[in-house]
């Protein structure tokens, strides 16, 4: 029997490209998003991830689950200090993963599986002047991953990949995809680059791998050039 994965904003994204990767590799995949516009072979669940309703609905439709990627969130929004554009962010980026996690827990437990939450290097590594609550929802992703790590130990492994400047329309760039100075690289990353090390984490080589992040940047979290950050 093949193993099943829920991933939540399965439409677009790293979200997609992780869904395809899976689906390629004889994964069965359940997908949750707003658009109902998923990749063949998966099934889909039209909703608002971080809606318990929603994804009681979707995990309704396996007896097993050995994978779960939280990949759906919103991008920075709204000025700085516009505190419903904080609460919105931080229900999307910070809030849906944990109850994802929450509810899918008991069935990672039974199957060992893993969970893999998609984080940024925005928060965590950068400040952000455009917006403040997609930095802390992304920083407090990690502590959420360490913390449910610990809560899943030793059936269930919880791990973070925090990408950098990806070229998937969630944030459009300030500069070209291909003439990144910021990115040591030289390039904005694919969705593929980061959907890769996602389906790693979940598989058995990363089997001694908990609590961990891995930064999927092109090296821009080692660059010392602040000023050219966004």
């Amino acid at each position: 029997m093949a193993d099943t994965a829920l991933i939540t904003g399965i439409a677009s994204g790293i979200g997609r490209a992780t869904g395809e990767r899976l689906r390629e590799a004889g994964w069965r995949v359940i997908g949750i998003d707003l658009r109902d516009e998923t990749p063949d072979g998966v099934e889909c669940v039209s909703g608002d991830a971080g809606d318990d309703a929603v994804l009681r609905l979707a995990l309704a439709r396996t007896e097993e689950l050995q994978g779960l990627v939280c990949a759906a969130g919103l991008p920075p929004r709204g000025a700085w200090d516009d505190a419903a554009a904080w609460d919105e962010i931080i229900r999307g980026d910070l809030t849906a993963p944990y109850r994802a996690v929450s509810l899918g827990l008991p069935m990672l437990r039974r199957s060992h599986g893993a969970a893999v939450l998609v984080g940024s290097i925005v928060g965590p590594v950068e400040g952000s002047r455009r917006s403040p609550a997609y930095a802390a929802a992304k920083a407090g992703l990690e502590g959420l991953a360490r913390s449910l790590a610990l809560i899943g130990a030793p059936e269930v492994r919880v791990n973070v990949v925090a990408p950098g400047a990806i070229d998937t329309g969630f944030d459009p760039p300030s500069l070209p995809p291909e003439e990144r100075r910021d990115v040591p690289l030289g390039r904005m990353g694919k969705a593929d680059d980061v959907s890769s090390v996602i389906a790693w984490l979940l598989g058995p080589d990363a089997a001694y791998m908990t609590g961990s992040v891995v930064r999927v940047d092109g090296g821009r979290a080692i660059a010392s050039r602040p000023e050219l950050w966004g």
